[in-house]
């Protein structure tokens, strides 16, 4: 007897958009960390599928995870936080990240981190459900500040003529 009232083989999934922009996919090793709104987190989790080139640019990539391969976790309430960062195992290791959505198959449960942002390595960046916030309420104010900084080097102006237009 089978169908529709067998346990899920996966507890929770993790589903990880890659942006389509130039260079967006990365061959380094990506790991995640779920907190909830208890406190609780889970013990890092390897987001890789074995013999498949994961997060290549304008993929979905869906990853399996059983609650037996989450260490530390006592139970998972509402996924509130996630915790993601990379290595830079490989040559071209930037990667660009449009969303991941966990899905908690238990508790028939959705949560939304959008990203949409370059992904640097060796940074642990602290993403929380839903990411929105004003930024004189932002949980992560060190993080705000990093990623502003590089954006005012990314789109600096120049002055590449003398006398000329700035680019």
């Amino acid at each position: 007897m089978g169908g529709m009232f067998q346990k899920p083989s996966s507890d929770f999934m993790i589903y990880v958009q890659t942006g389509d922009r130039r260079n967006a996919g990365t061959d380094a090793n990506v790991r995640i960390v779920m907190h909830d709104d208890d406190g609780h987190a889970s013990s890092p989790i390897i987001l890789d599928n074995y013999f498949k080139n994961d997060f290549e640019r304008g993929c979905l990539d869906t990853f399996h995870v059983p609650t037996k391969k989450i260490r530390n976790l006592p139970r998972m309430g509402k996924i509130t936080r996630i915790e993601l960062w990379k290595d830079d195992a490989w040559a071209a290791s930037d990667w660009y990240v449009d969303k991941i959505v966990i899905e908690n198959r238990v508790t028939n449960s959705t949560f939304v981190f959008p990203i949409f942002r370059w992904i640097r390595a060796k940074y642990h960046y602290q993403i929380n459900h839903l990411d929105t916030s004003l930024p004189q309420f932002d949980d992560y104010p060190e993080q705000r500040r990093m990623e502003l900084q590089e954006k005012r080097i990314a789109y600096e102006f120049d002055q590449k003529v003398p006398n000329g237009p700035a680019q």
